[in-house]
């Protein structure tokens, strides 16, 4: 079994595995690959996690701290979710944890990059929906439409506003997503099973929605 190891240096005390720490310490694609694989084999990835949609409501309230300490797998390799938290750390006055995320989001993009070139042949290869808007900004493209292509592997076409097409792999998440039963992918999506008639997921986004703009800006 894979001891985590403990890494102070990084923000709330997160649990490296081997495989994170490598990647992050040394930047490659079979390093990204490793920390990727971890991420996907896991019991509880989900790539449609509400995660994200978390932060962002805690950040609107204002709960930084609560922000810079929210930890699981599903996060863990997502660069929106650090940015979140750099954005959490700087609010709090805490440049040590800004910079640290900072860092460990630009790491996981450049990771991303590291699998491809954005073409059918070499698409790159993401965890979560979000993974390819962050991709888009980071490489200053902006998102236009999006459609899904199912061949041997399924992918994400993103078309750019520039007039760019950039392929995204998509097969894990996409099967990781088939392989639920229907209350958890519900679940997976932001229902509430407990009460049917409940309206307070009447504005989840669904996993292709673009949310609309928030007052930070990263890239």
């Amino acid at each position: 079994m894979r001891k985590p190891v403990f890494k102070e240096t990084l923000v709330a005390l997160y649990i490296m595995t081997d495989e994170f720490l490598n990647f992050f310490k040394d930047p490659t694609q079979e390093n990204f690959l490793k920390a990727r694989n971890y991420v996907i084999t896991h019991e509880e990835y989900n790539p449609y996690s509400d995660d994200i949609s978390k932060l962002q409501e805690l950040l609107e309230v204002a709960n930084y701290e609560k922000v810079l300490h929210y930890n699981n797998i599903n996060v863990i390799m997502s660069p929106r979710a650090h940015l979140y938290k750099k954005y959490a750390a700087t609010q709090l006055g805490n440049e040590k944890d800004a910079s640290s995320e900072f860092f460990l989001a630009h790491r996981i993009l450049e990771g991303i990059l590291l699998t491809g070139d954005g073409s059918k042949e070499h698409p790159y290869v993401v965890l979560r929906v979000s993974d390819e808007r962050d991709v888009l900004s980071f490489i200053s493209e902006e998102f236009e439409s999006q459609s899904l292509v199912k061949e041997e592997r399924i992918y994400d076409l993103i078309t750019t506003k520039s007039g760019k097409t950039i392929y995204f792999d998509i097969t894990d998440s996409y099967n990781t997503i088939a392989s639920f039963g229907m209350n958890d992918m519900l679940r997976s999506l932001g229902v509430n099973l407990e009460d049917e008639d409940d309206d307070s997921n009447e504005n989840t986004l669904s996993p292709n929605e673009k949310p609309a703009k928030k007052w930070w800006k990263f890239w």
